[in-house]
């Protein structure tokens, strides 16, 4: 019995050590600097991602943290801004919010859309497959779009069958953060 159970544990062990073992890719090659954290109270919700510092200018290239395929792409004046949502196979989904631009590949089908629609704000939901992006893929530019309060990235990890956001910071990015709370 005593085997059993030191099996199982040890199963189990493996398990968590391996799903939080995740290598994702840095969603931008500069230093990881943050701006605001994962929980932070705002005016009227909880932060639900991370906000990381573009050097204060837009275009620096975004990243796709994994292969997987596009879900949503949303373009507003407001919220978000241009934003890109991606659904990986390890059964979480990455946001990437207040772009500048999309890659070209991504620019092409939005374009699309705004003639077809007849509108600057779209809210496109891509077939499965439909948009396919390799790990470490550029998806985008960084910005100031929407309701943002200077150029950023706003990124966040949710799980994509609960939409539970998930702290970025727990998936071993390595952020300079070297200011005592």
């Amino acid at each position: 019995m005593t085997s059993i159970k030191t099996f199982l544990t040890t199963l189990l062990c493996m398990f968590f050590l391996s799903t939080n073992a995740q290598e994702y890719h840095p969603p931008l090659d500069s230093r990881l600097l943050l701006s605001g954290t994962f929980g932070e109270l705002r005016s009227n919700h909880f932060h639900t991602g991370i906000d990381l510092k573009t050097k204060g200018v837009e275009g620096l290239n975004i990243y796709s943290i994994e292969e997987g395929y596009i879900t949503r792409i949303k373009v507003s004046s407001y919220g978000y801004g241009k934003a890109i949502y991606i659904n990986h196979p390890d059964g979480n989904t990455s946001v990437y919010a207040h772009l500048k631009s999309f890659s070209t590949k991504i620019d092409s089908i939005i374009k699309k859309e705004h003639y077809k629609k007849e509108a600057f704000e779209i809210n496109y939901f891509p077939a499965k497959d439909e948009i396919k992006v390799s790990k470490g893929e550029i998806i985008a530019l960084s910005g100031n779009s929407g309701s943002s309060g200077g150029a950023h990235l706003h990124f966040e990890i949710r799980n994509t069958y609960s939409e539970k956001p998930l702290n970025p910071l727990d998936f071993n990015f390595k952020v300079i953060d070297e200011i005592a709370p």
